[in-house]
C-alpha cells in the first residue's frame, strides 16, 4: 500500500492574542465568535487526524469557521501545530532538516483564497510564476523564461501575458496564474482554498476542470477546501466536513447516500439549494461547547451529546462520522 503523501495525527492549534502572526488571526476568529478570546486563545483544531491518500482529489468541507482553511496550511507546513504530528511521507516536519524542509516546500504546494491579495501587483506574471524557481535555484534564466511560457499555457493563459501585472487579468485568469505559480515546482500535492469561491458560476466549472485535467495529467493529489458542499461533492474521490475545529464527517463519495451522515452534514446539504446560512449559530472558538460542537443546533441532540465530543469513528474502509447517533 502507497504511503500517505501528507496526514496528521490529533493536531491542535490555538491562536493567541498578541502572539505576533497569530494576532491578527487570533482577531479574526474573535469578530467570528462575536466576543474576546477566553485566556486560553482562539480553539482553530482540537484535535484532527486525516491522511491524504496518493492521487486522490480531497474535498474539505464546512461554514466559515470551521477550521478548513486552518488545516490546510497546517497541510503547507505554514503553520506549526500546538500538539499533534504533521507526516510528510512518515516524517515529522517538525524534525525535518533544512534540506528536506526545502523539499517539503517544491512538494506540497498551496494556492490562496484570494489571488488579488496573494500575488504581489508589482510582479508582472513571469516574475510571479519564475519567483519560486529563482528561489529553489533552479535552470538558467532561459530556461526559466520557456519554463514560465509552458506553465502560462498549461494553465490557459497565453505565454505574451507574462508581460502583464495581476491587476490586468480577470478574476478567472488571476486563479489561472495563482495556479501556475503554485505547479512551477512540480508538486506532488497542492491545496488550493476556495479556488472559485468569488468566480461565476461558469468560470468556476472551467477552473475545476482546470484542476482536473491537471490531476489526470501530472498524478497530483489536490485538496480543494470549499464551503459549497455540491460543488465538491462531484468532483472529489472523498470528503472530510469540518465544525467547530473537528472533523465530523470522513466519506468516499461513491457511498453518498448510502450511509446515515453526520446530522450536521445532512443539515449543511438540505440548506445548499436554500438561501441564506444555516438556523443557529456556529460554536464560540474561544470557548467550545464540551460535548459535541454541533450540539445546540442538532435536532437529535440528547444529553451524552452535550457532555461527551464523540470520536471520529471509522464505520466502514470508507466512511468515518463523529456522532452519538450514527452506528
Amino acid at each position: 500500500m502507497l504511503k500517505a503523501p501528507l496526514s496528521m495525527e490529533e493536531v491542535r492549534l490555538t491562536f493567541q492574542p498578541g502572539r505576533g502572526l497569530f494576532q491578527d488571526l487570533a482577531a479574526n476568529f474573535r469578530r467570528l465568535a462575536g466576543r474576546p478570546a477566553a485566556r486560553g486563545g482562539i480553539q482553530a483544531l482540537r484535535g484532527v487526524s486525516l491522511a491524504l491518500k496518493p492521487g486522490e482529489v480531497l474535498g474539505l468541507v464546512g461554514e466559515s469557521g470551521s477550521g478548513k482553511s486552518t488545516l490546510g496550511r497546517l497541510l503547507a507546513g505554514l503553520y506549526r501545530p500546538d500538539t499533534g504530528r504533521i507526516l510528510w511521507e512518515g516524517r515529522d516536519l517538525a524534525e525535518l532538516n533544512r534540506t528536506s524542509r526545502r523539499l517539503f516546500r517544491r512538494r506540497v504546494q498551496i494556492m490562496f483564497q484570494d489571488p488579488v491579495s496573494s500575488l504581489n501587483p508589482r510582479f508582472t506574471a513571469g516574475a510571479t510564476v519564475e519567483e519560486g524557481l529563482i528561489i529553489h535555484g533552479l535552470g538558467s534564466s532561459a530556461e526559466r523564461r520557456a519554463r514560465v511560457a509552458d506553465l502560462l499555457r498549461e494553465v490557459g493563459l497565453s505565454a505574451e501575458s507574462a508581460r502583464h501585472f495581476s491587476h490586468e487579468f480577470s478574476g478567472g485568469q488571476r486563479q489561472r496564474l495563482s495556479l501556475a505559480r503554485a505547479l512551477a515546482l512540480d508538486p506532488e500535492v497542492l491545496i488550493a482554498d476556495e479556488p472559485v469561491s468569488a468566480l461565476d458560476v461558469s468560470i468556476q466549472a472551467q477552473i475545476i476542470n482546470l484542476f482536473l485535467d491537471l490531476r489526470a495529467r501530472r498524478g497530483l493529489t489536490l485538496v480543494l477546501i470549499s464551503h459549497d458542499l455540491p460543488l465538491v461533492r462531484v468532483v472529489t474521490d472523498r470528503l472530510a466536513v469540518m465544525y467547530g475545529g473537528l472533523l465530523m464527517e470522513i466519506a468516499a463519495t461513491k457511498t453518498w447516500g448510502l450511509v446515515r451522515h453526520h446530522p450536521y452534514v445532512e443539515t449543511l446539504w438540505a440548506s445548499a439549494g436554500a438561501s441564506g446560512p444555516l438556523e443557529g449559530e456556529p460554536p464560540d472558538p474561544a470557548n467550545p461547547p464540551p460535548g459535541c460542537p454541533f450540539a445546540p443546533r442538532c435536532r437529535e441532540s440528547s444529553e451524552v451529546c452535550q457532555t461527551a465530543a464523540p470520536p471520529l469513528t471509522w464505520r466502514t474502509d470508507d466512511f468515518a462520522c463523529a456522532c452519538h447517533h450514527r452506528g
